[in-house]
């Protein structure tokens, strides 16, 4: 029963992406999600809520169909790109992209190890539709490349190397709900 909800719950969710479901709000996303699934909406309502969506399960647990609650949460990818001119010479610049979560919710559509695949609605760059983004869940991840260039200066070609280091750094709290079946007596 449990697969089949969260079944249930991303392909409805799956299918309402580039769409404004609800009020364009990320509550309504999970709540019209969880009812067309046939399971139990959030038991909280207020505008400031932690939003309880199931059962709690850990970060690390999370299957497809679960729903995540985001408190504070900021998620910030930096890239440094290093490049060493044959001459010794070499430019570097960090460009740094925080993509920030206040008060949140998303529902994962698919695991990766240290990231999520997210639908959610009311963030950027689209505002008020349905998204899929990807969310990292380890914090400190780093990951470098290397690779070399040809560049023409003059008439002539020169080789660089080019280290490419991104970094993900996470502030704040995530948590995620196991969707619960909605039944007669509740």
């Amino acid at each position: 029963m449990e697969g089949s909800i969260n079944q249930k719950v991303v392909a409805w969710a799956r299918g309402q992406l580039k769409k404004r479901v609800g009020r364009g709000q990320c509550w309504d996303l999970a709540d019209h999600a969880l009812r067309h699934a046939g399971a139990h909406s959030s038991t909280t309502r207020g505008p400031n809520d932690d939003y309880v969506w199931g059962q709690e399960v850990p970060i690390i647990a999370v299957i497809p169909g679960d729903i995540l609650q985001f408190r504070d949460h900021v998620v910030t990818t930096t890239t440094t790109i290093k490049t060493v001119w044959a001459n010794g010479s070499s430019t570097s610049g960090p460009d740094a992209v925080p993509a920030s979560r206040p008060q949140h919710t998303a529902i994962v559509v698919a695991v990766a190890p240290g990231v999520l695949t997210i639908l959610e609605q009311h963030v950027k760059p689209a505002g008020e539709v349905v998204q899929q983004h990807t969310l990292p869940i380890r914090p400190g991840t780093t990951v470098t490349t290397e690779h070399k260039v040809l560049k023409t200066t003059t008439g002539g070609l020169v080789t660089a190397t080019v280290v490419t280091t991104v970094t993900v750094s996470i502030t704040g709290r995530v948590w995620a709900y196991r969707p619960q079946p909605a039944s007669s007596g509740h």
